[in-house]
């Protein structure tokens, strides 16, 4: 008997994001987030961290091939446009501009996003600033290569320590969008995982919906967890 083939749709794109996404979310929602050192609460940052960015690499491998594939192309074009290594949003958006040129100017377009900016050296308080799509693309930069640090042992997230920088001259160091701290180290911490989250989440609705919205397709994101700021009060 014939099994019936169901054809790849981009709303499943956003609701495997949404799974992958839950761990990392109940992990910050372990966090004790109170001032101090957090003991060994302290190893949730990486962990949040490694988990987000790994995330978005699968959705947005995922989710754009899916669009190609509806778009009709065969597979070979698929995987070669799609054979992307630790895609960040920058890579993204280059290939959404490809495909779609006429989006271009829509990509970034009113888009604002509330952070945790590092206090300086001698601070203890980390303050919110919003970023704009340049911004975003910018740190996106940055928090790969924190990822790159972590998965190769390079640096372990744990606590104030030295993270080496990136091969390449032209890549940002992940020291940009970490916590300067004393002898030229810098500390991840939970907030740098939020603004980290906070980056990527947003920055695949960004992109995914101005693409689906070109399809006139809509997409629900009420799934995807949201990584707020600030800890939810006591019930």
């Amino acid at each position: 008997m014939a099994t019936a083939v169901l054809a790849p749709s981009l709303q499943s794109s956003i609701d495997r994001f949404a799974r992958s996404l839950i761990v990392p979310s109940r992990l910050l929602a372990l966090h004790p987030r109170k001032q101090g050192h957090a003991g060994n609460a302290a190893a949730l940052a990486p962990a949040i961290t490694l988990g987000v960015l790994s995330a978005f690499e699968g959705f947005a491998e995922d989710y754009f091939a899916t669009v190609l594939y509806l778009q009709g192309q065969s597979f070979a074009q698929i995987a070669k446009k799609m054979n992307l290594t630790n895609p960040d949003v920058a890579d993204i958006e280059a290939l959404a501009c490809r495909e779609f040129p006429t989006l271009k100017p829509q990509i970034g377009t009113g888009f604002t996003l509330s952070v945790w900016a590092p206090p300086v050296i001698g601070k203890t308080f980390w303050q919110e600033r919003e970023l704009t799509w340049p911004d975003v693309k910018r740190d996106a930069q940055g928090w790969m290569q924190v990822r790159h640090c972590l998965a190769h042992g390079l640096a372990s997230g744990w606590s104030s320590e030295v993270w080496p920088g990136p091969v390449r001259k032209d890549v940002l160091p992940a020291s940009s969008v970490l916590r300067p701290m004393k002898d030229g180290k810098h500390s991840l911490a939970l907030h740098g995982a939020i603004t980290c989250a906070r980056i990527y989440r947003t920055a695949a609705e960004h992109l995914a919906g101005v693409v689906a919205g070109h399809l006139g397709e809509k997409l629900s994101w009420s799934a995807v967890p949201e990584f707020e700021l600030h800890a939810a009060p006591a019930s």
